[in-house]
């Protein structure tokens, strides 16, 4: 168990898991303006037809590893979950990737994150 999640536990605080959902053609790959794409772009088409013949992963499988991440009974937090390759397999515990292992940075996007889901709430 890592410091941070012992430490959340002693004082009642959050844990929590992340997830990837590895590569599957979702809407975030969808043609859309406010994602900046006016057209569906050929890489879009290429992750289509490799989904069809499953070579990546389905919309219903990239829900795969958050679900997991929030349910399995052995996530025990601070972990990371996706398909065991990067674009289609069942999801498992993944070690975390480099870019993700800052706790500056970790401790930065919740103060934001915050920050902006108090912007709007009402007590």
């Amino acid at each position: 168990m890592s410091s941070t999640l012992a430490a959340a536990r002693a004082t009642g605080g959050i844990s929590s898991n992340l997830s990837h959902p590895g590569v599957s053609p979702t809407n975030l790959l969808a043609a859309q303006p406010g994602m900046g794409r006016a057209r569906v772009t050929p890489e879009r088409r290429i992750i289509g037809a490799l989904s069809r013949i499953g070579v990546t992963g389905t919309p219903q499988s990239a829900a795969l590893p958050a679900l997991r991440a929030a349910t399995a009974t052995d996530a025990a937090g601070d972990e990371f979950y996706g398909p065991k390759r990067v674009v289609a397999a069942p999801p498992t515990r993944v070690d975390l990737w480099e870019p993700l292992r800052s706790m500056d940075d970790a401790r930065r996007v919740w103060e934001i994150s915050e920050a902006q889901i108090s912007v709007g709430a009402r007590e």
